[in-house]
């Protein structure tokens, strides 16, 4: 019993500790979309159109990459498969094929420039750089640049400790003994019950039956929860989080956003002739 519920709180707490990993990676993500328009929106030139529509398309790219690393369950393979100097998945290294499904999804996800793929650290320098290079095409520049260099930091930040959940598994020991302990342990309960009230049948069959139940379900949890990214029915809805995000940046960076219309500054302010009217 203690075993059971000592398991099922420290999977509970590591399936809501991946939540919040989650929740910080979305806020970043869209605070840096936020803050990128509003910094360059007393710019709504072509050029500064150009550079919003760059870092949008950057920005994307990176949270769909990292996604694909995080939803995977053998995503993770990849971190040794990916070669520095050619910047191309070395198969033979990890035993896969062209025609694996996860080659497939890696090359389309990780896919770059010049047919190289970009592993999510490049895909976040990339929307450094696209940052760094805000003077070159924003009048002025970008305000506040290091704010959105810090949420990019925080993005990656993020993206690591969510991959620590498919990478850093529980120990198999400790939660092989342990669930072998509770099933054998749930097995001999209708023994010691009948063993020690032969005569109450249908009582003695109620208790084995809650007792059973109970435990197996508590397991199935744990079993359930242990892993809280993929595509699993209680797993934790990435790619729908991710869909929301796009439509975001999509409307703070995108060409019809108020930043490439002029508006986002003085959209907040309404003409009227009423009292506290600007």
């Amino acid at each position: 019993s203690f075993f059971t519920i000592a398991s099922l709180n420290s999977t509970y707490a590591r399936f809501w500790e991946a939540r919040g990993h989650l929740g910080t990676a979305m806020t970043e993500s869209n605070m840096l979309a936020a803050r990128a328009a509003l910094y360059t929106a007393h710019d709504d030139s072509d050029k500064a159109d150009a550079w919003r529509a760059t870092l949008k398309n950057n920005l994307i790219r990176l949270i769909d990459a990292a996604l694909f690393m995080i939803q995977d369950d053998r995503a993770c393979i990849l971190f040794n498969a990916m070669d520095a100097k050619t910047g191309k998945l070395d198969l033979k290294k990890q035993g896969l094929r062209a025609s694996d499904k996860l080659v497939k999804t890696a090359s389309s996800a990780l896919e770059g420039e010049e047919g190289k793929e970009k592993d999510v650290m490049a895909r976040a320098m990339d929307v450094d750089a696209t940052i760094l290079t805000s003077g070159d095409h924003v009048e002025d520049g970008c305000k506040n640049a290091g704010e959105l260099h810090g949420r990019t930091a925080a993005i990656v930040g993020a993206y690591f400790n969510l991959i620590k959940f498919s990478t850093t598994p529980r120990p198999f020991v400790i939660t092989q003994m342990g669930r072998t302990l509770v099933f054998l342990w749930v097995l001999s309960v209708p023994g010691a019950v009948l063993n020690g009230s032969p005569t109450e049948i249908i009582e003695g069959c109620f208790l084995v039956f809650i007792v059973t139940y109970g435990f197996i379900g508590l397991t199935l949890v744990d079993i359930e929860l242990s892993d809280p990214l993929g595509n699993d029915d209680n797993d934790l809805e990435t790619e729908r989080y991710l869909e929301i995000i796009k439509v975001d940046i999509e409307k703070l960076l995108g060409k019809d956003s108020l930043s490439s219309e002029g508006k986002l500054l003085t959209n907040a302010y309404h003409v009227s002739s009423g009292y506290g009217s600007v």
